[in-house]
């Protein structure tokens, strides 16, 4: 897919890149969030998600659902893939604010965080680890688009900033536009701050 938004080198672009990644996952849990808690229905139950009490943190639930010879898992706490072939896969997790890789073949107790399955370093030398996660969100997005209308993104932004300790990222559409860019060239994305989309016509 091709991005219209301008390009700007990067000259840290693997650590820079998670870097913000970790910011735009930071916003998006709290969308997600939103998504799980609409009161015309649960979007990702809506969406062909199982729904399961969560093993660790008493009183919420994980998702899971197949997706590129793998799982999408979610929790509040916690998200990611877990690819079938045995190979790592991808987590990003909520209090950490940071991106990792699992390795592990099942997906983590959310609360409990085995140090040793976690690592990073091949993360940011290597995209692809977490590239059918992000495949995903972007899909989920286009759902949810279709399903409830632009507006109603926009609406989870505004309430994000409305927060009194919130991070408040990209809006919602420069954020996804972001996102093509990073699946597409990781190597010239440009930092958040940089990153504009021509006027709509």
């Amino acid at each position: 897919m091709n991005s219209t938004a301008t390009q700007t080198k990067n000259p840290n672009s693997a650590t820079a890149n998670i870097r913000d990644l970790n910011a735009a996952f930071n916003q998006q849990m709290f969308f997600w969030g939103m998504d799980a808690a609409i009161s015309s229905g649960n979007l990702f139950q809506k969406s062909g998600f199982t729904k399961t009490p969560s093993p660790g943190l008493k009183g919420t639930s994980c998702y899971s659902y197949p997706w590129q010879n793998g799982e999408i898992f979610l929790h509040g706490a916690c998200v990611g893939y877990i690819p079938k072939n045995g190979d790592p896969g991808f987590i990003y997790i909520r209090p950490a604010n940071k991106c990792f890789l699992w390795h592990d073949t099942q997906p983590p107790i959310p609360g409990e965080w085995d140090k040793e399955k976690l690592s990073n370093a091949k993360l940011v030398e290597d995209f692809s680890f977490m590239s059918p996660f992000l495949d995903w969100w972007l899909h989920h997005e286009a759902c949810v688009a279709a399903e409830m209308g632009s507006a109603y993104r926009a609406n989870c932004y505004r309430n994000y900033k409305s927060l009194s300790k919130s991070k408040p990222w990209l809006p919602p559409t420069d954020a996804i536009a972001w996102l093509c860019q990073l699946i597409d060239n990781p190597t010239i994305t440009p930092r958040p701050k940089h990153f504009l989309r021509p006027p709509s016509r």
